[in-house]
């Protein structure tokens, strides 16, 4: 599911429903890279809930059915699901694969669904990496924020996820349980902490999805600079003649000017970002591709 729509990106930049110049499948397109340029600039995924319901069927460690559903084969593979309700709730898996009614995840799931498991499926982010361990008893995802651990192996040695402290927010892991099988993230060679985790911001802020609608129009506009200026400036002259006048490209200008200062204002802190906060843009380096600030 996009951030946001082809109509709210044409409401933003005062397009008609019908008739705008730049067509709703070029607006789609410019929505999907403004969603990938969003996730570059603040280092995380913002989790859209793609589908929901209960599970009902083909109970396993690894699968769950819900004979409601008419999916796409494969559709949802590098999704998340996220079992949020009845047994199993907590559970975050990333999707193997899936046909018309039945989910295939990876890893297995600690305690299976069952007719009582409540379900979402997500664009929250997965993933596994190796990295270098950072010699103490805490180490740091790459990935932020961390939303569930799954799997960690420190130098060969398999960690139980439930014994490793997780301050999400921070993305951070502690090892501090009696029970748990290593005690530092050991460095004594480069590579030996395997993790994978899944991470996000769920649900996502309404700033975000403002934040994708203004970049996607600044995108349109300049579509439409660089096009014919088709439009839809109605006029009316005396003796009931009616036509339409190219908009003058002053009027384009100030929409996007107050587009450009909009993002600005959302990117570099002018506007309030909930929990899309400093916390999360830890790429500081970064340039965005839409040059609004």
């Amino acid at each position: 599911m996009p951030y946001c729509t082809a109509t709210e990106v044409k409401e933003a930049v005062n397009y008609p429903s019908t008739g705008a110049p730049v067509s709703d499948a070029v607006i789609e397109g410019f929505i999907l890279d403004s969603q990938e340029e969003i996730e570059n600039l603040y280092k995380t995924h913002f989790g859209n809930v793609e589908d929901s319901g209960t599970a009902d069927g083909d109970y396993a460690t690894t699968t769950f059915s819900d004979s409601t559903k008419a999916w796409t084969n494969d559709a949802y593979v590098g999704y998340v699901v996220w079992i949020y309700g009845g047994t199993g709730s907590g559970q975050y898996r990333e999707i193997s694969a899936n046909d018309a009614t039945k989910i295939t995840v990876s890893p297995v799931f600690s305690t299976p669904p069952d007719a009582t498991s409540t379900y979402r499926i997500t664009k929250l982010g997965y993933i596994s990496e190796t990295v270098d361990g950072s010699g103490t008893d805490t180490q740091f995802t790459r990935k932020q924020p961390l939303i569930s651990l799954n799997e960690l192996t420190i130098d060969s040695t398999s960690v139980t996820p439930s014994y490793v402290y997780t301050y999400n927010s921070a993305s951070k892991l502690l090892l501090g349980t009696a029970d748990v099988e290593a005690k530092f993230f050991t460095k004594t060679t480069p590579q030996l902490i395997d993790m994978k985790y899944v991470f996000g911001v769920y649900p996502m802020p309404r700033i975000i999805k403002r934040l994708c609608i203004d970049i996607a129009g600044i995108r349109t506009l300049i579509s439409q600079i660089a096009g014919t200026y088709d439009d839809f400036t109605a006029v009316t002259l005396p003796g009931s003649v009616t036509g339409s006048k190219g908009e003058p490209y002053v009027n384009i200008q100030s929409s996007l000017n107050f587009l450009q200062g909009e993002a600005r204002g959302i990117v570099y802190g002018t506007q309030s970002t909930g929990q899309v906060s400093a916390d999360f843009r830890t790429g500081s380096t970064y340039r965005p591709f839409v040059v609004f600030g």
